[in-house]
């Protein structure tokens, strides 16, 4: 799935039944057939999965999923 990457937020909290939650939420935008415009979602991503490091804010990446619709790896697009 190609998007353009509008936004990251970093977390690293405990949650109520004490887990550490730590990873990052992505924002992103893509076309739609059924939106006029861009839609857009939050992806969560767990510790260890990381964007590539020279990707920025408003730059196209390519995001796979596995199976289950989990990311398992994302790339330069």
């Amino acid at each position: 799935m190609v998007v353009k990457i509008v936004g990251v937020q970093n977390l690293n909290f405990t949650n109520n039944s004490g887990e550490v939650i730590k990873g990052m939420n992505i924002f992103v935008a893509f076309k739609d057939e059924n939106v006029e415009g861009l839609r857009t979602e939050k992806f969560f991503l767990k510790d260890g999965l990381n964007i590539p490091k020279d990707i920025k804010s408003n730059e196209t990446i390519d995001i796979c999923f596995n199976h289950k619709g989990k990311i398992e790896m994302i790339n330069k697009a």
